[in-house]
């Protein structure tokens, strides 16, 4: 398969860029108040940057054929974490090997829920904003109400290798999804970008230095915080082929902002 030089360089622009601002967007949210630290995290990052580069290699229209599985990859998203946090709670005295059973855990149910999804070309977008919030209001109850935790933490400061370790995997999974929408189509590519890096790169370095409770407490809040994260691909459906690349994803990521700020609002 030839790869032309435009796309080699949208590839690597995107790992570039993509995995610069996730790290940054995951660190701010780590050293947010603990009331909003979870919305932060759900904020569109992963999924807008690779829009935007979708947008770029294959066309503005690519990202309207496959936005519309999103919301309900969002709520695959919650089940997702739901089974990080639970399995974080297994006592293991191998720390490795507790981190890697949640990996494993976790990562397994993404996989067999979202990938039918691309594989089927599923795109309906009222079916897919139903599942949404049964599997949102699902995962308020196992995240926001049922914990009853109280944690308190010193603030941790990360290496530089741990920083450039997130920056790369955010980075990386940016760049296999718009490979996958430029080779296997956009459908394959919008799974991707709803994959949760973010989530993932967090859960990873806070397990590694902190206790199940505390990965509780960083995530209270993320069912919740999903509104911004969902409303984003929904409104890029329209946005993107509507006011091209650039103009869908200022338009897009500016309605996004409006559920970002009422979910804090609610939250606090």
């Amino acid at each position: 398969m030839m790869f032309y030089p435009l796309f080699l360089i949208q590839l690597a622009t995107s790992f570039i860029i993509g995995g610069a601002l996730i790290a940054l967007l995951s660190f701010v949210a780590e050293r947010a108040d603990e009331r909003i630290a979870g919305i932060i995290i759900s904020l569109p990052s992963t999924v807008a940057i690779s829009y935007f580069f979708i947008g770029w290699a294959v066309g503005p229209q690519a990202v309207a054929e496959a936005a519309p599985l999103a919301p309900l990859v969002v709520g695959i998203i919650m089940l997702f974490t739901i089974v990080y946090l639970y399995l974080s709670k297994i006592r293991i005295r191998n720390k490795g090997a507790a981190i890697a059973l949640c990996i494993g855990g976790a990562t397994s149910v993404w996989l067999l829920l979202a990938i039918p999804l691309a594989v089927y070309k599923f795109n309906n977008l009222l079916l897919s904003l139903g599942g949404y919030i049964v599997l949102a209001l699902f995962a308020y109850y196992f995240i926001t109400v049922r914990p009853q935790i109280r944690t308190n933490h010193v603030r941790l400061h990360y290496t530089f290798a741990q920083k450039l370790g997130r920056a790369a995997f955010a980075g990386a999974v940016i760049t296999f999804t718009v490979f996958l929408s430029k080779t296997l189509g956009p459908f394959w590519g919008g799974i991707f970008s709803m994959f949760p890096a973010v989530y993932l790169s967090s859960f990873i370095i806070l397990h590694w230095h902190y206790d199940s409770d505390f990965l509780f407490k960083v995530w209270k809040k993320t069912p919740l915080g999903t509104l911004a994260f969902t409303i984003y691909p929904v409104a890029a459906i329209y946005t993107f082929p509507a006011f091209g690349v650039l103009g869908g994803t200022i338009g897009a990521y500016a309605i996004s902002l409006l559920g970002f700020f009422a979910a804090a609002r609610i939250s606090r």
